[in-house]
């Protein structure tokens, strides 16, 4: 019996474990708070876009995206300090334009929501998507391992 009970206390806890995210050693920069409103939102954006009956809710998602966005925009990511100082300009400069373009996205997604297409809104969302997960690969400092 108790072989059981502590099993399944195993069983309970484990995922707890496995899926907790680290803490860091730091708080969140000003950019990471704005990324971090877009992401929430696009979570759920994600998972209504294709109802019509939820599209109210979804523009004020996309809005939400917009405006974390272009609050992004304003800082440098934090990869930038990791360049050379004579590439760092047209790191950011090279950043703000692709944030533009998903900008250019946002907007395109929200005209497709306006107009009742929401066929045509789960396309740019997965869009979204591709863009954010190409854009943080090219511009998001990787977490450090501190395990090491």
């Amino acid at each position: 019996m108790k072989k059981l009970h502590l099993l399944l206390t195993v069983m309970l806890i484990a995922p707890a474990i496995v899926f907790a995210e680290p803490k860091k050693d730091r708080p969140d920069t000003d950019i990471e708070k704005a990324m971090g409103k877009m992401a929430g939102a696009y979570r759920k954006l994600r998972r209504q876009v294709t109802d019509p009956a939820e599209n109210a809710a979804s523009l004020e998602l996309v809005v939400t995206i917009k405006a974390g966005a272009t609050e992004a925009r304003k800082y440098t990511p934090l990869k930038a300090a990791d360049l050379p100082e004579p590439d760092r300009a047209a790191f950011v400069e090279n950043f703000r334009g692709k944030l533009d373009e998903f900008l250019g996205t946002a907007g395109r997604l929200e005209d497709a929501l306006k107009a009742g297409n929401n066929e045509e809104a789960a396309g740019l969302v997965a869009e979204l998507g591709k863009i954010q997960k190409a854009d943080h690969k090219e511009f998001r400092r990787p977490e450090k391992d501190d395990k090491m």
